[in-house]
């Protein structure tokens, strides 16, 4: 077999490419020194500094890196080996480099057409002016890129020159799901007008025919910004567990809201999901596989002997990053996954974030034990809180058991970004630990 790749100078070269597993291709791929040089000649950067910014990787489906490599953003996907014998160079766009990655650089995205013109400020400017309702001529604006997946979205800060404020843009890859997240703002933000401590950020303009969904920027302090160093002291242990309480009853708020979407969020089909990948991981790593297959099947059986969900509005991806601390206030950020679900799923995934940044290394023994001990009244503190507001204690065993389901989601994108991580299986652990616990109380 062999494949077309790219020399330094541009010119194509037919070579012969081994027969190597996926698996050991997608780990070459995740290594930046090795990748670094590869890019630099096929992109002409300067250098081969390179960072592996992003991945995700599904056995047999998908194998995608975003680099960033002399500054700029690569995206990168792992070809499979019989296209890699058949395909010309650049086919599909982009240029192909050793193990087989087709390498296409930001911001042009198969799945985001729209996002060249997006990210260009003298072709967002007029049409988002013209859209807000502010003259548009001569309009100048700024784009700073906040955050890209690739083939998923994008998301942008745009300033107008001269005018005060500002704007987040979200660019999608599907313009219903747009059109949706869209369409559902002006109940959700109405709602939290209402509210004593929760706050939406406005919606201020959609752009139907470019996916894209603009929100007014809020000011406020990330919640996620009380959870590094300052936990290593008590005043910042107090302040943190305050906000966690806020963030707890701004959560219950959005539980109170009436259903302002019609999109479901089984978790049976997540049960599921979870079987068939599980399955594709044990193909290359039988040992993790087989634990995420047992867990699945655990949280099966565990279900069965639950009380039955509350089903209602729900954030659909809730944990620290998506609050901002603002006064009394805790503003709730990226609607993108709102719908109508088991309530729990949202209490549970927060708690699951805690108990994830538990995981992290830290340089000694004694802060890893100060740091998850602060993690943990943390938790607590939150979990009270919403419980409180909620006036329903009869919900925490479905909380417990939904961290778990949680904690497992979190394990298969871990092992999907970095597959020779030991973190997939200590989540793995942690969510079993819940189930062990799951009588338990706060």
């Amino acid at each position: 077999m062999s494949a077309r790749v790219r020399r330094p100078d541009g010119s194509a070269a037919v070579g012969p490419l081994p027969v190597r597993p996926e698996m050991d291709r997608f780990a070459e791929a995740l290594r930046p020194r090795l990748m670094g040089p590869r890019l630099a000649d096929a992109v002409g950067g300067a250098d081969g500094s390179c960072h592996v910014l992003d991945a995700k990787y599904e056995p047999g489906v998908r194998a995608t890196v975003l680099y960033e490599c002399a500054g700029r953003l690569l995206r990168g996907d792992l070809l499979p080996l019989p296209d890699l014998e058949t395909s010309p160079v650049g086919a599909a766009g982009g240029t192909v480099v050793a193990p087989g990655m087709r390498v296409s650089g930001f911001p042009h995205d198969p799945e985001l057409p729209f996002l060249p013109e997006l990210v260009n400020p003298a072709r967002l400017g007029p049409v988002l002016a013209e859209a807000l309702g502010a003259p548009h001529r001569g309009v100048r604006c700024r784009t700073t890129l906040l955050r890209y997946r690739p083939g998923k979205r994008a998301t942008l800060r745009v300033t107008f020159v001269g005018r005060p404020g500002g704007y987040v843009a979200k660019a999608y890859h599907d313009p219903a799901k747009a059109a949706a997240v869209a369409g559902e703002a002006p109940a959700l933000s109405g709602h939290a007008q209402g509210c004593a401590t929760l706050r939406i950020p406005p919606t201020v303009a959609h752009l139907r025919e470019r996916g894209l969904v603009v929100q007014q920027c809020v000011p406020g302090l990330p919640l996620e910004a009380l959870l590094g160093r300052s936990l290593s002291t008590a005043g910042g242990v107090r302040v943190a567990t305050e906000a966690m309480s806020r963030a707890g009853r701004a959560l219950a708020e959005l539980h109170d809201m009436p259903p302002a979407s019609s999109r479901g969020r089984s978790v049976d089909a997540e049960l599921d999901r979870f079987g068939r990948r599980a399955a594709g991981i044990a193909v290359v790593d039988p040992r993790l596989g087989a634990a995420l297959a047992g867990l699945a099947e655990r949280l099966r059986d565990a279900q069965a002997r639950l009380p039955a969900p509350v089903a209602g509005t729900v954030h659909g991806d809730c944990k620290p990053s998506q609050f901002l601390l603002d006064g009394p206030h805790a503003v709730l950020l990226d609607l993108d996954h709102v719908g109508v679900s088991d309530q729990a799923g949202d209490a549970g995934t927060f708690l699951a974030s805690l108990r994830q940044l538990s995981l992290r290394p830290v340089a000694r023994t004694s802060d890893r034990s100060a740091r998850s001990g602060a993690l943990s009244a943390l938790a607590t503190a939150f979990l009270r809180s919403y419980l409180e507001a909620r006036a329903d204690d009869a919900t925490l065993p479905r909380i417990r058991w939904q961290e778990a389901v949680a904690l497992e989601r979190k394990a298969l994108r871990a092992w999907a970004r970095a597959p020779g991580s030991p973190m997939a299986g200590r989540l793995v652990r942690e969510a079993n630990t819940c189930l062990d616990r799951l009588t338990e109380t706060p």
